[in-house]
């Protein structure tokens, strides 16, 4: 048991790295911090992983978008994906315990992220980071969505990216 578990991190961790979304090519890169990728494999499912790491990728280009920013000319990005919080239990956690429901169960969610722009000289151009978790359940996302509030915190990196990219531009 203890090497399927080992083994299931270790797939977790490979394909996590491997199918890390970009936008603009090879423009943005989002990682998970190995923390979070231990607690997602033991706790809320590997798979979870790519769900958080897409979520990212679609705010971020939805944002630019909307900015009028062309996507081809922002500097390269890196995103660190330190700590989620599911709002309401993921699959992984409803299978291992059927009591859980889906819509009911409600929980505490949020996330922490930064993000580094880098310059082609790979310099270090600017640093943005945003931070959000519930602290009540009457502060808690209505969505039923099962990172409702890790996406309202993903939303905010990507506004504060926007104005990152916008200062680099001028």
């Amino acid at each position: 048991m203890r090497n399927l578990a080992s083994l299931t991190l270790v797939l977790s961790l490979v394909l996590s790295l491997a199918l890390s979304p970009a936008l603009a090519g090879e423009g943005m890169v989002i990682r998970i911090a190995e923390p979070l990728q231990k607690t997602l494999a033991a706790s809320y499912g590997s798979e979870e992983a790519q769900v958080l790491q897409q979520g990212i990728s679609d705010s971020v280009a939805r944002a630019v978008k909307r900015a009028g920013l062309a996507p081809a000319a922002l500097p390269r990005t890196e995103v660190l994906l330190s700590d989620a919080r599911p709002s309401h239990p993921t699959h992984h956690q409803q299978a291992a315990n059927p009591s859980l429901d889906p819509v009911r169960s409600i929980s505490l969610g949020g996330a922490t992220l930064s993000a580094v722009l880098r310059g082609a000289d790979d310099k270090e151009l600017d640093r943005v980071s945003a931070d959000h978790y519930a602290n009540s359940l009457q502060e808690a996302s209505a969505s039923l969505d099962t990172w409702s509030d890790a996406r309202l915190t993903i939303d905010r990196l990507a506004d504060q990216l926007v104005k990152a990219y916008r200062r680099q531009a001028h």
